[in-house]
């Protein structure tokens, strides 16, 4: 079958060398990956998060098998990624030997790349871990888009107290109590506007924890580049909310973008991770973002603005 191969590159350059071209940039134009409604069965039981900013043209939804985002062309980077996780998309696939790709649902120019993280000693940090498709080697690939990736500090982070919280997570499906399917929204805080450290206060906080954020030593990574002007924009901070649509509660979770060295003081990770949960309403504050829009106000309004009981040990 190696001639069909041959053949197909053959007409395909054939085609390239056919088209005249003029020099410019061929614009970006949607396709059916960045309709929502491509992907509804992902968000229709809670409704896609509403960003309130009015620079909506500056971000583009993307609709991938088992994770629905939210992208910004200013910051090259998701606003959310959104996961419908269920007990069927969990498996025991080690994630694949594959590397890490510009997204093509995106404006070219707009679009992280591998060259933007590279040499910049922050980790290339999954927003959908590929660990939540681990039934397929497909679905994990397909978490590799950089459209679902923001530069995360590694040691003490991402590849420690970071990923605890994504294992704990995705335990909820596992442990055995019956529980089918969650809803997982994560992303980026970035800076304060005024470059100041973001502090949480305990008495802003219904789940009563303090959170200083502290902001990043780098605004913006973009490789070996000698202007960054246009680089990847640092988080100062990470949040994750976990929604249980048939206990009706979420937990959330602000996380500096730091190295958590102290983390490994605590046996169980959980302990550890308490410090940092807060509300729903706090991430909404600071990010921007309006979630469960799609839920009856009565029902949003106790998930949003308390603080449920940590579903995790």
């Amino acid at each position: 079958m190696a001639w069909i191969s041959k053949l197909g590159t053959a007409m395909a350059l054939a085609m390239v060398l056919a088209v005249p071209s003029t020099g410019e940039e061929v614009p970006f134009k949607p396709g059916p990956k960045n309709d929502p409604e491509t992907c509804r069965t992902l968000w229709e039981g809670i409704g896609l998060p509403e960003n309130a900013a009015e620079d909506d043209d500056e971000r583009h939804i993307v609709c991938h098998t088992r994770y629905v985002l939210s992208h910004n062309s200013g910051t090259r980077t998701p606003d959310w990624v959104l996961e419908h996780l269920t007990r069927k998309q969990l498996g025991k696939k080690k994630r694949p030997e594959t590397g890490f790709k510009p997204d093509p649902s995106l404006p070219k120019d707009k679009r992280a790349v591998d060259a933007d993280y590279r040499g910049s000693k922050f980790d290339r940090g999954h927003q959908a871990p590929s660990a939540d498709f681990s039934a397929s080697l497909e679905l994990m690939a397909e978490s590799f888009f950089f459209s679902n990736i923001v530069p995360q500090v590694g040691k003490g982070f991402n590849r420690n107290i970071w990923k605890q919280l994504e294992d704990l997570t995705r335990r909820l499906i596992t442990d055995g109590t019956g529980r089918p399917e969650l809803y997982v929204i994560t992303g980026p805080v970035y800076r304060d506007e005024d470059g100041r450290t973001i502090t949480i206060a305990a008495n802003t906080n219904a789940c009563g924890k303090r959170i200083v954020i502290e902001m990043p030593k780098r605004d913006l990574i973009c490789g070996k580049k000698m202007k960054c002007e246009e680089g990847v924009a640092v988080p100062a901070a990470l949040y994750k909310i976990i929604y249980d649509p048939n206990m009706k509660r979420a937990n959330a979770f602000i996380m500096p973008n730091k190295n958590h060295n102290e983390a490994p003081d605590f046996k169980n990770p959980a302990d550890y991770l308490r410090k940092f949960q807060t509300t729903v309403q706090v991430v909404e504050r600071h990010t921007g973002l309006q979630f469960f829009r799609d839920l009856p106000a009565r029902t949003r309004r106790p998930i949003i603005e308390q603080c449920a009981t940590m579903m995790f040990h």
